[in-house]
């Protein structure tokens, strides 16, 4: 019986650092899979990042187009209206009629859009104005 629980004691032992050499080389093989998973979330954080700047540049780059557009396009049909409207007055009655100032919109939505148009262009006229570096 003696040699019995001596070799049981044996291989309790050898079970036992059987295990330890295992757990020793999963806690390795897990901290690089850490490592690894941390480095692709980092990755697809920082690529993420880079697409949604660029998306927004996108943005901010149309809607300055858009309001240059929308500038031009209101100052155009303004000095088409004042040019227009002199003439074919003097040429009815012959004597010159003062012209009626145009009415303000009445629609809120299109005024509003106006004056972000005016805004956004002053914007973009201030970011092309170059200034002496110091």
């Amino acid at each position: 019986m003696n040699t019995n629980s001596h070799d049981d004691d044996t291989l309790r032992e050898i079970l036992m650092e059987d295990e330890k050499e295992v757990s020793k080389s999963i806690r390795k093989k897990s901290c690089l899979v850490r490592i690894l998973f941390l480095l692709i979330f980092l990755l697809v954080t920082t690529l993420g990042y880079i697409f949604a700047q660029q998306y927004l540049l996108d943005l901010e780059a149309e809607a300055i187009v858009r309001a240059a557009r929308t500038a031009t396009a209101v100052e155009k049909s303004k000095t088409e209206m004042t040019i227009e409207t002199p003439d074919i007055q003097q040429q009815e009655t012959g004597e010159p009629i003062e012209t009626p100032s145009p009415l303000p919109t009445q629609d809120p939505v299109l005024n509003r859009t106006a004056t972000i148009a005016v805004q956004l262009t002053d914007v973009a006229a201030f970011q092309v104005t170059a200034t002496a570096e110091p």
